[in-house]
């Protein structure tokens, strides 16, 4: 996975409009341009599926969400990847599989922004039984084990 920054509206992005028909806001798009097997998910999405739009450098909104990427099912089946957009404190993620093992993914920063993201690849066949964030320090941050 690789993050990708902005600062301005690329020329052929048009911001979303909201289910009121207003328009979302944002000055900035923040793009995850994630690949398995060399190959980009959601490319048949076009080139901004895989992007949101932001204010700045800075906008608190672009983090603490967790998604399960993957070319099928919605990311239910085949190889995977569990991508995280930590808050601050967070320096990095595990996943723990059914099959014991433990996948560890380093929390990555956008050069200048506060934007960051770590991803784990999640192999074909196999089950995710938690998802642990961890500080600097190698503190428990989060636990969750909704992504049985």
């Amino acid at each position: 996975m690789a993050l990708e920054f902005h600062r301005t509206l690329p020329k052929g992005y048009t911001l979303p409009k909201l289910p009121d028909g207003t328009t979302a806001p944002g000055t900035s798009l923040l793009c995850r341009r994630m690949f398995i097997g060399g190959v980009r998910i959601d490319h048949q999405g076009g080139p901004w599926a895989d992007c949101q739009p932001v204010t700045g450098t800075d906008d608190p909104q672009a983090a603490g969400g967790m998604g399960l990427w993957g070319f099928h099912d919605k990311g239910l089946s085949g190889t995977r990847l569990m991508v995280s957009n930590p808050e601050a404190d967070v320096a990095y993620g595990v996943v723990s599989l059914s099959n014991g093992t433990q996948v560890k993914a380093t929390t990555a920063t956008v050069p200048g922004t506060t934007y960051r993201a770590w991803a784990a690849p999640i192999p074909n066949g196999q089950t995710i039984t938690t998802v642990d964030q961890y500080d600097t320090h190698h503190h428990r941050l989060s636990h969750d084990t909704n992504w049985r």
